[in-house]
């Protein structure tokens, strides 16, 4: 079961699944979609501001997969500086992987350098079951000029916890073993 989304107030980020988003997104300022590239059905906000992009959920950029990229990773992060006075909801289909690492690059630039830790502590308190995409969480480190601090910090907090390094695992087994399901870079 998801963790319930941060209710919607000034400067709030909430991290979400595809399904709660659709549940919820008339309730926040601005909605952030991140989605399979040729997803059909994806949510599209009618009354409010909504950002959408396209790539795979695979921690892995050598799979030759269509995976973020540094364009992507600076057009979210305008658009999330451009609603930082709003509720900003950031989804993707299970809101672990794409959305967790958008809002941990987010958190991350409201801290400033030097509080990745806790930036990464503040994302598990929104969303505790995330495992935020690794090719992302790279890429901010580069948009955000930590040095591969806020990787360092996200690996830490993730080898204390059996469960999340399964879970990158399981995802990295579902990428290996399911080329056909991934849009090629």
């Amino acid at each position: 079961m998801s963790t319930q989304l941060t209710p919607p107030a000034p400067g709030a980020i909430a991290v979400g699944s595809f399904t709660q988003a659709r549940k919820h997104h008339k309730s926040y300022d601005a909605v952030l979609t991140l989605e399979d590239p040729g997803q059909r059905d994806g949510l599209r906000v009618r009354d409010g501001e909504q950002l959408i992009l396209n790539f795979e959920d695979c921690d892995d950029a050598s799979l030759g997969y269509k995976v973020a990229t540094w364009a992507n990773m600076i057009e979210a992060l305008r658009f999330c500086r451009l609603h930082s006075n709003g509720s900003l909801l950031i989804h993707c289909q299970a809101g672990v992987g794409r959305s967790a690492a958008v809002a941990l690059m987010l958190i991350a630039h409201r801290l400033g350098r030097g509080h990745e830790e806790q930036a990464v502590a503040d994302l598990l308190a929104i969303r505790p079951e995330a495992t935020p995409n690794l090719v992302a969480i790279d890429l901010a480190d580069r948009i955000l000029g930590t040095g591969g601090s806020l990787l360092s910090a996200l690996r830490a907090s993730e080898a204390a916890n059996p469960a999340k390094l399964q879970a990158r695992a399981n995802r990295l087994r579902y990428a290996l073993e399911n080329p056909g399901l991934f849009a090629k870079a």
